[in-house]
């Protein structure tokens, strides 16, 4: 019988051994801190999937194991800028689904020739060896960047990359073995479940609030004034979030990252009820891709339309097409651009997108994020209604610029970055307009110009003080150039104006 024991606490041991050497070789072969897509996400080690380690022992919500995971992780971020250095920096975006991190060193006084910190904001740590996530508005227009962990250490960050579209920036700091904050699987969050908002408002570090996912899939137009190609699908949460939190992380009950802070609903600029946060499936595929090729690889379907939802907009478009399309579900097509991959598989106006690969689509947002987690190159099968009939369609995503492949930072011309074409000006024009020199803008796409508002037929005459002679001047001048970018142009009515862009 003792010896029987003895063998049953032996095999006991064995079997613990084992199963903590298969589980730390598991951990260490498929959990991986910077995200990647496939199946990773299935097999990302969960940290605690045990419901009851969430409530206390008096029966309510107890989140300290989450914090302790992941505070850490999250970190301050001060954009030092020359720019918001004599003024008080005021963005109207502050107001009403405003961007919450613009908290600038107000009011106070500094010796001159130090360096004054801009804004505020926050970041999230991504990967042990110092990759952090942020907001582009954070970091934007920086001369200097500094990070400072929870526990005070402070860095100078480099910023590796950004993308306007979805307002996310990727940094690096010189370190090793720092905390960070695995990806979930944004696709999976539920609307009701609880999260917990992370970050440093009013600069105010390891400031950690909660609340439930009240939404999903809002898109709120906050983006389309830096870009017209935006993506927008956010998380809308209860969790407090205040200036300084943007950047910042929303974690699960699992302590793994399911999305960015980037704005509020606000009248005031303070918290009043509502947040938004960018999904994490989004902005990991954002910093992949500014990781590994330098620029954020976009696909495009190659339509323009609006959501069903929307009364309104639907009676004006029946009233002018003749149609009855009652309010429902799904995305309508207003417009399919020429040589697009919606064009080349045969979608036309009218037809009512309801699936991309299986996924439902509601409105404008749930197309805009799917399509934005592609790569030029793939293929996805679209499903429409038209005329009452389901049809599917296959097709080929491109670039904006109708490629299929991906391409490499430096393979892009600066005439791609800035979204045109361009022609020589011909003598009618210098002729009407009394100039000798300067380019047309030929055909204007998604870009850094369309951004600013310059439209097709607009003359360029100089590019940071240098005059524009041919469609070539471009590219010469901009060429490898970092920085901010000044243009002087003429508007088709005669108006001569200067616009400005940041070239990054």
């Amino acid at each position: 019988m003792k010896k029987i024991v003895i063998y049953i606490i032996a095999s006991s041991i064995l079997s613990s051994v084992m199963t903590i050497a298969a589980y730390k070789k598991y951990a260490q072969e498929e959990a991986t801190p910077f995200p990647s897509y496939g199946n990773s996400f299935e097999k990302t080690k969960l940290s605690s999937s045990n419901p009851s380690s969430l409530v206390s022992s008096s029966g309510l919500p107890d989140f300290t194991r989450v914090v302790e995971k992941t505070i850490h992780a999250v970190v301050n971020v001060k954009n030092y800028s020359k720019k918001y250095s004599n003024k008080l920096h005021f963005d109207p975006f502050d107001f009403f689904f405003g961007f919450p991190d613009d908290f600038g060193e107000r009011g106070k006084i500094y010796p001159k020739n130090n360096d004054i910190p801009g804004l505020h904001g926050s970041g999230v740590l991504v990967s042990p060896d110092g990759y952090i996530v942020t907001n582009n508005h954070v970091i934007k227009d920086a001369d200097k960047i500094e990070v400072t962990l929870s526990d005070q250490r402070t860095y100078r960050a480099k910023l590796i990359g950004t993308d306007p579209n979805t307002d996310i920036a990727l940094l690096k700091i010189n370190e090793k073995n720092l905390p960070f904050i695995y990806f979930s699987d944004s696709n999976k969050v539920q609307v009701g479940e609880w999260v917990l908002a992370i970050g440093n408002p009013f600069d105010l570090n390891s400031t950690v609030t909660a609340g439930i996912i009240s939404a999903k899939n809002r898109s709120l137009g906050i983006l389309r004034g830096e870009t017209q190609a935006a993506i927008e699908s956010f998380f809308q949460t209860d969790a407090a979030v205040n200036p300084g939190n943007s950047g910042g992380a929303l974690v699960n009950t699992n302590g793994e990252l399911i999305g960015i802070n980037t704005a509020i609903s606000s009248n005031s600029g303070n918290f009043i009820g509502y947040s938004f946060a960018a999904p994490s499936n989004l902005v990991g595929k954002v910093i992949q891709d500014i990781k590994k090729y330098g620029t954020v690889q976009r696909a495009y379907l190659g339509v323009r339309g609006m959501d069903l939802s929307k009364a309104e907009y639907l009676k004006a478009y029946n009233n002018e097409m003749h149609q009855n399309i009652k309010p429902q579900q799904g995305f309508l097509i207003g417009e399919v651009f020429e040589r697009s991959g919606a064009d080349d598989a045969g979608l036309k106006k009218g037809d009512i997108i309801k699936s991309i690969d299986g996924k439902p689509i509601q409105n404008v947002a749930d197309l805009s994020v799917i399509v934005g987690t592609k790569y030029p190159g793939e293929k996805v099968k679209v499903k429409v209604i038209r005329n009452g009939k389901m049809k599917t369609f296959n097709v080929t995503l491109k670039d904006s610029q109708g490629r299929t492949k991906i391409r490499k930072r430096e393979e892009i011309t600066p005439s791609e970055l800035l979204g045109a074409t361009f022609s020589p000006l011909g003598k009618e024009y210098k002729k009407d307009f009394g100039i000798d020199y300067g380019i047309r803008i030929q055909e204007i796409r998604t870009g850094r110009l369309s951004a600013i508002g310059m439209e097709e037929g607009d003359i360029i005459l100089s590019i940071n003080g240098e005059k524009m002679r041919k469609p070539s001047d471009v590219d010469r001048v901009l060429k490898r150039y970092s920085g901010d970018v000044t243009i002087k142009a003429i508007k088709q009515n005669g108006q001569v104006y200067i616009a400005g862009f940041e070239m990054n």
